[in-house]
């Protein structure tokens, strides 16, 4: 599937490969093998990379199942829904408002309290009708829901709800999919890359499920597959929370954490099960660790690549480093079998998304 998804992505207009980069000099800092980065602040120059779920899904909706898809098939098909329709912290939104305009199609986008107004207005810049609630995001979906059945909608949400039909599932399926064309495109790049630990952003969990299953199904004839790490903000750390219980579990109320794409009360139900069978380890971290961790890519050490991560991006990094830098953190290294010989993946998943937000946090 991920190849076929990736020929997808490659046929739309703009596409170039997103760069990966080895930062050599801070895994010889840190003791280990190797740190790989991909920076999905280059995507289709949208600064994330969630356009890759929503372009994916519509077309696939469009044009049902087949063995090749193509960009100029899917547009010339046409589509009957009159709106695309979603909630966002940020990202989907915008690029499911790029997805809109090249499909020639309107689009209608929810969002959180608390919604910096620059996320807003970037979206609403792409021709997006936006309303700001005054409710957090998982209110938001289901906002977003009732809107797109009212109004003859394509409800394009990368979230799976327990209310979902068969039916409705199928998009948000169709968004993980589109997902996996970061690491097939990681793996093109550099085919011999074979990471022991894989470090993944969890927010709803289709992200993350997505490449933490296409990890397991790539190396799943190796007798050490990779190790994949879940991470997630304090004030939204529902994976973390029902790893602890063996629970679904849900996290409600504001979250203000910096980290707003990853605030996110209630998993997916598609994800879930993935996570619970593919993830060894979740991580709840607090807003200094993904600081830290943007300012080690804006600022790194010589040799290696100077990066725009943002807050939902570099929190891995941030993870990473007070992992390996913390005498206290020894029996997790150990535990995680974390060593000179560790080789390890993030994905930057987006860059300065709030610019004025972004400086706050690298300076003060």
């Amino acid at each position: 599937v991920s190849k076929k998804v990736l020929d997808y992505h490659k046929s739309l207009p703009g596409y170039k490969v997103t760069p990966l980069h080895n930062y050599k000099a801070l895994a010889s800092k840190l003791g280990v093998n190797s740190i790989w980065i991909k920076d999905e602040s280059k995507r289709f120059d949208l600064n994330a990379f969630k356009v890759l779920g929503s372009s994916f899904a519509l077309a696939r909706h469009i044009l049902g199942e087949r063995d090749q898809y193509s960009y100029e098939a899917a547009k010339s098909s046409g589509i009957p829904e009159s709106v695309l329709v979603s909630a966002t912290d940020g990202n989907h939104g915008f690029g499911l408002a790029h997805v809109g305009n090249l499909f020639g199609l309107k689009v209608k986008i929810f969002m959180p309290q608390g919604t910096e107004p620059e996320r807003a207005e970037r979206i609403s810049r792409l021709g997006a009708d936006v309303d700001v609630l005054d409710e957090n995001y998982d209110e938001c979906v289901q906002v977003a829901k009732r809107f797109a059945a009212q109004h003859q909608g394509l409800f394009v949400q990368d979230t799976a709800l327990e209310s979902d039909t068969e039916d409705e599932l199928k998009i948000p399926l169709y968004i993980m999919q589109g997902y996996m064309s970061i690491l097939q495109e990681a793996f093109e790049q550099e085919p011999e890359l074979r990471p022991t630990h894989v470090f993944l952003q969890c927010g709803v969990g289709s992200f993350a499920s997505s490449l933490a299953a296409f990890i397991v199904n790539k190396f799943r004839n190796e007798e050490n597959p990779p190790v994949i790490i879940g991470v997630e903000p304090s004030q939204a750390d529902c994976f973390f929370r029902s790893a602890q219980t063996g629970q679904f579990e849900i996290v409600e109320g504001e979250m203000n954490s910096i980290m707003a794409g990853l605030c996110c009360g209630v998993p997916s139900t598609m994800a879930f099960p993935i996570m619970r069978e593919t993830v060894s380890w979740f991580a709840s971290c607090d807003d200094s660790v993904t600081r830290r961790g943007m300012r080690i890519m804006a600022c790194p050490l010589p040799g290696d690549q100077s990066m725009i991560s943002g807050e939902s991006g570099a929190v891995t990094l941030g993870f990473v480093y007070s992992l390996l830098q913390s005498d206290s953190h020894k029996y997790l290294r150990d535990a995680m079998k974390l060593n000179q010989d560790s080789r390890i993946l993030l994905v930057s998943t987006e860059g300065d998304t709030n610019p004025e937000g972004y400086y706050q946090n690298i300076w003060h």
